[in-house]
């Protein structure tokens, strides 16, 4: 196995040499342990500011599991939502069309939003919310499955209106501080801005190094914290939410609310559970020897997540590929060799 793992480091460091990123990080490992990591090249080319476990990354559109599916799954829990209420019953200024968009179509990318739109370009602040709320929708709910990153904005400010406090606090104080996750946060600062590997390429602010800022353009103009993107986080403290959900909760959240998390609850349309790409999504990215059974996720910056049951697994993969490039036309190649050589070493 130390073997079939030296494969990961070494083409982990062939990525920083070839440019696909200026530094990774890779964590496996189970319920019980890591099994194995690797590191390789500089958080910050500039300041030679080697990457570790330690490294914070922008986490892009893994803000949508990590952070705003599992705060939205925790209210439903506490009997705060209920996920066939329409958004309009928590949102009460949504336009007519959302009185039949619930909050199950929101998390399962079925509400009939289109998948995106450059909302950085006409409004900043609390009228990015506005704006998504007066976008119509495509088509009607549950007919067709269209990623979106609408979908999680609205559910971010689903959390503000139901817990009177943003979704950066619920999720700190619900979720990542009870499970020791101190360095998985929004907006970090301080010590922590030392140790965030940089992006760039960022078409709001081309040119621009960013450190600490969140890469994606929409979050940005909403002040940083949003829905679908904004979070940052290190391969430690994921190993460990990865974990929490392999271990059916730890009291974090329900042992039942795990188990729809990794079920498919779209089947008919598409493969998507509350939060997680699930087969048969061809977002899923299991690269071509992860089982179907996996549950995942991918952020834009460079990034991913992988769960399983049984064998049980767990697979994190952090890097800052935009620091060279916006489009991943060699990324995703390149994760797809990267992610075949970590299937080597699952049990």
């Amino acid at each position: 196995m130390q073997a079939r793992w030296q494969q990961v480091q070494t083409l982990l460091e062939q990525g920083v040499e070839a440019k696909v990123y200026s530094c990774g990080v890779v964590m496996v490992g189970d319920s019980r342990a890591v099994w194995y990591s690797a590191c390789a090249g500089f958080a910050d080319p500039s300041q030679q500011v080697v990457a570790t476990t330690e490294t914070l990354f922008d986490l892009a559109s893994l803000t949508k599991p990590v952070a705003c599916a599992s705060s939205v799954m925790a209210l439903v829990e506490e009997g705060a939502l209920q996920l066939e209420a329409p958004v309009s019953a928590v949102i009460e200024e949504a336009p007519a069309w959302f009185r039949r968009i619930r909050l199950r179509h929101l998390l399962t990318h079925t509400s009939g939003l289109p998948a995106w739109k450059p909302f950085y370009e006409q409004a900043q602040g609390e009228r990015v919310i506005s704006a998504v709320l007066h976008t119509a929708p495509s088509r009607l709910p549950e007919v067709q499955y269209e990623y979106s990153d609408l979908n999680y904005i609205l559910l971010g400010e689903v959390v503000r209106r139901s817990t009177g406090k943003g979704l950066a606090d619920y999720a700190r104080e619900r979720l990542f501080l009870p499970l020791g996750m101190r360095d998985t946060l929004y907006l970090p600062d301080g010590e922590r801005l030392q140790r965030v590997a940089v992006t760039a390429h960022c078409p709001w602010r081309e040119g621009e190094v960013l450190r600490g800022q969140v890469h994606d353009a929409n979050a940005w103009a909403m002040g940083g914290v949003s829905g679908h993107a904004g979070l940052f986080s290190t391969a430690r403290d994921l190993a460990r939410f990865c974990q929490m959900l392999l271990r059916g909760g730890e009291g974090v959240l329900g042992a039942r609310t795990i188990d729809q998390m990794f079920r498919n609850q779209i089947a008919g349309i598409g493969g998507q559970s509350f939060g997680w790409f699930t087969a048969p999504n061809e977002m899923l990215p299991r690269a071509n020897l992860l089982p179907e059974s996996c549950i995942g996720h991918s952020g834009f910056t460079g990034t991913a997540l992988l769960l399983n049951r049984a064998p049980e697994f767990f697979i994190v993969l952090l890097t800052n590929r935009v620091y060279y490039a916006y489009e991943g036309d060699q990324w995703l190649p390149y994760r797809r060799r990267l992610l075949n050589a970590v299937s080597a070493v699952i049990r």
